[in-house]
């Protein structure tokens, strides 16, 4: 059966998509890595849609959503600064990782934005998602502390240059 894959830059009324995929997504990316208290602590924090208007609205975040066929899959979001642009989420569901999607949600965010270097944070214990990062072109730029609510983790940034 072909796939139709379609990216979408998204408006602040959609934001409940986004939050909808991270309830079904971070469960299964994070619960071995943060464990499934902290997983749900987190995502009704981080993903109230009130939050992520606040990353859209104030702090210039820009998010897409990727559908194939008729289902909603995956999503990112970036913002730039200074000469850097930040992947600030980039999620794809199971089911649909190793399809280029997570590729074609950062080209969407690279070609919105103009920047010299793409940034991100990624916890140091996610190997699945910095090995992807690696065969992507990245490289660890340092290992720094990170607070999220009440919870302390240890992220690595990675870089790449563009």
């Amino acid at each position: 059966m072909a796939r139709t894959v379609r990216i979408r830059r998204i408006d602040v009324d959609e934001l409940e998509i986004v939050r909808e995929l991270a309830l079904i997504i971070w469960p299964k990316c994070y619960r071995n890595i943060i464990g499934p208290d902290r997983v749900d602590a987190m995502l009704a924090v981080l993903y109230a849609t009130d939050n992520l208007e606040r990353e859209m609205v104030e702090h210039g975040h820009v998010f897409w959503i990727v559908r194939v066929n008729e289902m909603d899959v995956g999503y990112a979001s970036a913002y730039v600064d200074g000469d850097r642009l930040w992947l600030k989420k980039l999620y794809v569901r199971d089911e649909f990782r190793g399809l280029g999607l997570g590729k074609a949600l950062i080209e969407a965010a690279l070609d919105h934005f103009t920047a010299n270097e793409l940034a991100l944070y990624v916890n140091k214990d996610n190997t699945p998602a910095i090995n992807y990062y690696l065969r992507s072109g990245f490289q660890v730029e340092a290992e720094v502390p990170v607070q999220m609510g009440p919870y302390e983790f240890t992220d690595y940034v990675m870089q790449r240059t563009l």
